[in-house]
């Protein structure tokens, strides 16, 4: 799952290709993953499917989903009850469901917005002490390391990220995130926020507002 995950959270259509490049070439070194790696081939790198990467979701939507996973889920919750319909019956729920959507009005909005599950996740993570803005001076090693002509604007700051203490589940027999059940991720998309982070922490342009951080594509 690791693979599939860096696969979804690449950046650009180039990080895709070189990321597959790599994981195609792990899955290739052993015999029992064949047969989902054709599969994989098959089903997810076609046509019809290719745009489940985060890069392929307009900013401001949940990374998770993009925008027609997003109408999709609307359908099976409010439409099809997540059951399989005949046409006769489909078109008369559908319509039902055009003619409500018509009638909602929903503010334009011009700005990106973050999501409501990220705000409370960074609200618990700062509570926990697992947020933290980095200075760094110039005549340090972490300031050399760093992209300085980044750290020179006025309106960029380095929060540095702690991973979550993790506590044994009984119930779930698994480690779960010690936080609010409304701010936890799984593991592998907890792990985004650290992946390929500098030692001096990310550069958050507060003007945007924007991060590099995977999670946050």
């Amino acid at each position: 799952m690791k693979d599939i995950h860096a696969l979804h959270f690449a950046l650009s259509e180039l990080d895709f290709h070189q990321t597959l490049t790599v994981v195609q070439g792990k899955w290739a070194e052993k015999a029992e993953l064949t047969t989902f790696s054709q599969y994989f081939s098959k089903y997810w790198l076609n046509h019809r499917v290719w745009r489940w990467q985060c890069f392929q979701t307009p900013s401001g939507y949940a990374a998770t989903n993009n925008p027609c996973e997003t109408f999709n889920a609307a359908l099976k919750r409010g439409v099809t009850m997540r059951r399989k319909l005949k046409v006769g019956a489909l078109i008369p729920q559908l319509l039902l469901l055009y003619s409500n959507e018509r009638m909602v009005s929903r503010p334009f909005s011009t700005i990106c917005k973050p999501d409501a599950r990220l705000v409370r996740r960074v609200g618990a993570m700062a509570r926990a002490n697992l947020l933290s803005l980095h200075s760094t001076s110039k005549s340090s090693i972490a300031f050399l390391l760093s992209d300085s002509t980044v750290d020179e604007q006025q309106d960029v700051v380095r929060v540095l990220s702690r991973p979550s203490p993790r506590v044994f589940d009984e119930t779930r027999r698994r480690t779960l995130e010690d936080l609010p059940v409304s701010s936890k991720v799984n593991k592998l998309t907890a792990n985004m926020e650290l992946r390929g982070m500098p030692t001096s922490g990310w550069a958050v342009d507060m003007l945007t507002p924007s991060c590099p951080c995977k999670i946050l594509v």
